[in-house]
């Protein structure tokens, strides 16, 4: 069988991690029957190959697009290099444009897939408003009043004090504070997310990962939909947008992702946006996993399932971080007929408008506004390819603007701070347990 002549191509060069001790080690990445491949090899666990992309002329495509950078306000010296010195350092290229802060270790599920792995330990005490006062002001110094937070844990509704929190984010300067959470308070109780409201919440990240209950059960223990239909019914009468977050999961809700699509176009007075995050391999991993998807294959994936309202095209990188890890479009109806966004666009257009502000899930929204008001507002699409052990690239690393407040000060980049082995130990656990070599 003859070969193609990019067979074994090396398409680059970068630095990843050892997915069992989380050491810095070199990595390539390579043409393999015209997918892209990570490869390293670790001097004491040896050679390991992660999937990274479906086509590489897709991949390329994606990678050429550059958007403009601004750097961190205030960041630290760099030292040992990434990751060692996130705080964030002077060696990372974007500022933060997202920031998670933990507002508790504690959840009211124990979901076979969770990154966070919440409930496989002891949870810290919930921090204070006190502590989180001081992360909030920490943030605002180092960033800028125009940047998003997200409150996520844990599961931040089992706090009662939510609403608090909310309002002193609100009181130090923030205009954008959003709930990640996984719905069961706000769909059992229509009164919480109304106190959220009126707190001054700009919306919920909802989990949704399927429209059928069988979906939930694999995912996250037990059928949740009828809870989380709820819950968004309750977001809709207390006036909160929200956003879909599906985790997707080959040979479990894959093929799922048109229906969750078809879905949110049916409730868009109170959806706003679909985030498909296809499972990465950080914290608790407990489902059968046939493959792992990447950005790529839900592009191609879901642009089939669309019903001819999405093209693999229309999806283009956002600059809020590298090219290949997060990728969006925005449908918006004009005389009855939904379309992407990006097909009214130039691709010089589209970098002439960006906002670098704009947090992941906004920038084509933030364009719309901008050169488009005629229009009504659209739906967001977001795919996060999420990096881990195995995929670790810290090129792209350096590039990240979803950031997370970390436990003992400082600014973290997302992939960087869930980052475990694939064992599911971070480093400083593979360390006390004696397994660094």
């Amino acid at each position: 069988m003859k070969q193609h002549w990019d067979e074994g191509r090396i398409l680059d060069q970068t630095k990843s991690v050892c997915p069992i001790c989380l050491k810095v080690i070199k990595a390539q990445i390579v043409v393999r029957d015209q997918a892209v491949y990570m490869e390293k090899t670790c001097p004491h666990h040896g050679e390991y190959t992660a999937y990274l992309w479906p086509d590489v002329k897709h991949y390329q495509w994606m990678n050429q697009f550059k958007l403009p950078a601004v750097p961190p306000h205030s960041p630290l010296p760099a030292k040992d290099g990434c990751p060692s010195d996130c705080g964030l350092c002077e060696a990372h290229l974007r500022h933060p444009t997202l920031v998670e802060i933990e507002v508790t270790e504690g959840c009211n599920l124990r979901c076979p897939v969770c990154f966070m792995a919440a409930n496989d330990f002891r949870p810290d005490p919930n921090p204070d408003l006190t502590a989180l006062g001081e992360k909030y002001r920490y943030i605002f110094k180092n960033t800028s009043p125009d940047t998003s937070i997200q409150l996520t844990g844990g599961e931040p509704t089992t706090r009662k004090d939510l609403a608090d929190i909310v309002r002193l984010g609100r009181k130090i300067g923030f205009q954008a504070i959003e709930v990640n959470t996984n719905g069961v308070v706000i769909g059992q109780n229509s009164d919480y997310i109304k106190g959220l409201a009126e707190a001054g919440i700009s919306g919920i990240y909802l989990q949704f990962d399927g429209i059928t209950g069988e979906v939930y059960e694999q995912i996250r223990g037990e059928n949740l939909l009828p809870t989380k239909l709820k819950a968004i019914e309750n977001c809709r009468e207390a006036g909160v947008q929200v956003v879909l977050a599906m985790t997707v999961i080959e040979g479990i809700n894959e093929n799922q992702m048109g229906q969750v699509l078809e879905f949110a176009l049916e409730n868009k007075d109170v959806i706003v946006g679909i985030a498909y995050q296809p499972a990465f391999g950080s914290g608790r991993f407990d489902v059968p996993l046939l493959k792992r998807l990447t950005m790529g294959d839900v592009i191609f994936m879901l642009a089939e399932q669309s019903k001819g309202i999405i093209e693999p095209s229309d999806f283009w990188p956002l600059g809020c971080s590298n090219p290949l890890c997060s990728s969006s479009t925005y449908l918006v109806e004009d005389q009855g007929v939904i379309q992407p966004l990006s097909r009214r666009l130039t691709v010089e257009e589209y970098i002439k408008s960006f906002n670098p502000q704009s947090p992941q899930g906004s920038v084509f929204a933030d364009i719309a506004n901008m050169e488009y008001s005629e229009l009504e507002p659209g739906l967001t699409i977001l795919i996060e390819n999420y990096i881990d052990a195995g995929n670790m690239d810290l090129k792209k690393l350096r590039e990240c603007s979803m950031i997370v407040a970390g436990k003992g000060g400082g600014l973290t980049p997302f992939c960087g701070y869930q980052l475990t082995n694939i064992n599911g130990k971070k480093r400083w656990e593979i360390i006390q347990a004696g397994e660094d070599l």
